[in-house]
């Protein structure tokens, strides 16, 4: 028969073996709060990390402030439209009237203003620059004129003029190989065909750049 000594020393035992058992979990479960409803209560996810500049990636919405810019066939702006995302995602433009843009990021926005425009029959062709200082704006540069694609082109480094190009669709039909690049208001025409033969160099293009394909004269 057990003594009363001996008794105590058999429970004790078994406390900590059972607390020992159980420290390996202890540091992957997080208590609910008090107040909360166990079933449903999901541990919160981290922040995600700030971007540079304080900048926050993301769709427009009410509130932004947006400056819209249209360039023309030339490759020059036909002025800057300013205006504040109002509560239905609704910002006002010159003859087209309202535009939805609120959800949409700054690119999804300028293919639907440019669109709407050509739709409405005031252009042929058309680019379109949105910019929002509340929304960090990759680096891009501008195509128009004969090539397959037009409109805002993402930039990256060491970008030469025939890749860009190339990354635009390539020219089409009605190019003549001539394209004119606008930077800070200097035009510059290169000859493609003297590119790929390496009679010149392949120019690099800056983020900004406006490139023009040259049509040839029917």
């Amino acid at each position: 028969m057990k003594t009363r000594f001996e008794a105590l020393v058999v429970v004790l035992a078994a406390v900590i073996s059972a607390g020992c058992a159980s420290t390996g979990h202890i540091a992957d479960y997080v208590s609910p709060p008090s107040n909360s409803n166990s079933s449903a209560w999901i541990p919160r996810m981290p922040d995600a990390p700030a971007l540079p500049d304080g900048g926050v990636s993301r769709s427009l919405r009410k509130d932004d402030k947006v400056n819209v810019v249209l360039h023309t066939r030339a490759g020059t702006q036909g002025g800057t439209i300013s205006d504040v995302v109002d509560e239905m995602g609704l910002i006002t433009l010159p003859l087209v009237g309202d535009i939805k843009v609120g959800g949409m990021t700054t690119s999804e926005a300028e293919k639907k203003i440019r669109d709407t425009y050509i739709e409405s029959g005031y252009y042929r062709t058309l680019d379109v620059t949105v910019v929002c200082p509340n929304v960090v704006q990759e680096q891009v540069y501008y195509v128009n004129g004969a090539t397959r694609k037009t409109g805002a082109l993402p930039w990256t480094d060491g970008l030469t003029l025939r890749r860009a190009i190339i990354q635009a669709g390539d020219v089409n039909d009605f190019a003549n190989g001539k394209i004119e690049i606008s930077r800070d208001g200097v035009k510059t025409v290169y000859d493609l065909d003297l590119i790929a033969r390496g009679r010149i160099d392949d120019p690099l293009v800056l983020p900004g750049d406006i490139l023009t394909a040259r049509e040839r004269w029917l």
